[in-house]
C-alpha cells in the first residue's frame, strides 16, 4: 500500500488568485479589515496561520481570532461558490493524466494535504475540473495551525479508513513549496517537490527533497517515482 498526499495550490491546480479573493471577502466580513493582505505571502501556509498573521498585525488578540475561524471558513466557502465557477481555474501540467493512471493502480490511496480549509479545498479542485471524491483521505489547514502537524493526522486518518498501517516508509507528500518539503521532513515521509507553483526548481532544491520535478507532465516517470519502494 502507498499513501500519496497531494498539496492543492500550485501542485494540482492553479486557482488564479481566487483563494486570496475568498479570504479577503471573509476577513472583511468578520473583522472589518483584510490587514496587510496585499503584501502577505500565503504560499505554503495554512489558512488559520494566514488569518492569525494578518489579524494580529492589525491588533486583534489571538484568542479572538481563533474563536472566529469557523465563521471565516464558512464565509470563504460561501464566496467560493459565487466566484470559483467564473475563474479560469485549471489543473497543473500532467495532473489529469497522472491521476487517471494512479486510479488504476491497486494499493494506492490518494489523499490531500493542504493548507486550505476543509470547506474550500474540494471546491477548488472541482472548479479546476478535478473530482475531489477520488481523494479518500484529507488533511487540511483547518485541522492544525502548524502545517508540520498535518502528516501525522493524515497518516492516522488513512490507517483508520483502510485498516492498513501507513507510516513514513510508505507515505509520500507532493507539493510545490519549501513548506511542503519541511512538512514531509517533520512527518518523516518521502518529499516530492514540483516547481509548478511559485517556487523555482532551484529554490526547491535547496531544501533537499527526495525527488524534484519541474512539473508532473512526464506521467510514467512521475508514477514510477511516487510508487518506488
Amino acid at each position: 500500500m502507498r499513501l500519496l498526499l497531494f498539496d492543492i495550490d500550485g501542485t494540482l491546480i492553479r486557482s488564479q488568485g481566487a483563494g486570496r479573493e475568498t479570504l479577503a471577502y471573509a476577513l472583511e466580513q468578520v473583522f472589518g479589515t483584510v490587514g496587510p493582505l496585499a503584501d502577505y505571502h500565503m504560499s505554503g501556509k495554512t489558512d488559520p496561520r494566514i488569518v492569525l498573521d494578518l489579524m494580529t498585525a492589525v491588533g486583534f488578540a489571538p484568542d479572538e481570532i481563533t474563536t472566529r475561524l469557523p465563521q471565516v471558513y464558512e464565509l470563504m466557502a460561501a464566496r467560493a461558490r459565487e466566484i470559483f465557477p467564473h475563474r479560469d481555474m485549471h489543473p497543473c501540467p500532467g495532473v489529469p493524466e497522472m491521476l487517471a493512471t494512479l486510479h488504476h493502480h491497486e494499493g494506492v490511496v490518494l489523499g490531500l494535504l493542504t493548507g486550505n480549509a476543509h470547506l474550500t479545498a474540494p471546491m477548488k479542485l472541482s472548479a479546476a475540473g478535478i473530482d475531489p471524491v477520488q481523494f479518500k483521505v484529507g488533511v487540511y489547514g483547518s485541522d492544525a495551525l502548524d502545517r508540520n502537524l498535518l502528516p501525522a493526522i493524515g497518516i492516522e486518518r488513512a490507517n483508520q479508513l483502510t485498516g492498513h498501517e501507513f507510516s513514513g516508509y510508505n507515505t509520500v507528500i507532493i507539493g510545490d513549496t519549501p513548506a511542503d518539503i519541511l512538512c514531509a521532513r517533520a512527518g518523516k515521509v518521502t518529499a516530492v517537490a514540483v516547481a509548478s507553483g511559485w517556487h523555482s526548481a532551484a529554490t526547491l532544491a535547496k531544501y533537499q527533497p527526495d525527488h524534484l520535478f519541474e512539473n508532473l507532465a512526464d506521467t510514467q516517470t512521475v508514477i514510477e517515482t511516487l510508487l518506488a519502494k
